[in-house]
């Protein structure tokens, strides 16, 4: 496996429908040429998992982004327009981000556990098969 590709990349650009980053319940498929066992296809399939719970809690909120970031006050680096390009897929996220938007909504952590759970049984099976 080469493993020549960087970390830094736009997490809306490893998946073929770009506009369906942090929309779509299911998970997206990968842009040409990206395959589903890249670590930026699956970190980008984390965040895109993330922006769709945190969207889904804004709503149950009654809460737009604008808002709730004028109500938890001075958080750095939780800018209106920085939490817009993290949930599009803009912006990579960070553990930081993932840390704190799955204590605000605990829907965020199991729905990126049931995804991480996914490789580890992928990867048990491949370990087995050698």
């Amino acid at each position: 496996m080469a493993y020549r590709q960087g970390m830094t990349f736009q997490p809306r650009r490893m998946v073929e429908q770009p506009d369906a980053f942090g929309h779509t319940s299911s998970l997206l498929r990968p842009a040409p040429g990206i395959e589903t066992s890249d670590h930026r296809y699956r970190a980008a399939m984390v965040q895109h998992l993330m922006a769709r719970r945190i969207r889904e809690g804004l709503k149950l909120r009654g809460q737009k982004v604008t808002t709730f970031v004028e109500e938890i006050g001075d958080v750095p680096g939780a800018s209106a327009d920085r939490v817009r390009r993290l949930l599009r897929g803009e912006t990579s996220a960070t553990f930081a981000d993932l840390a704190f938007w799955a204590m605000e909504f605990p829907t965020v952590t199991k729905e990126v556990v049931r995804y991480l759970e996914h490789w580890t049984k992928a990867a048990d099976g491949a370990r087995e098969s050698r």
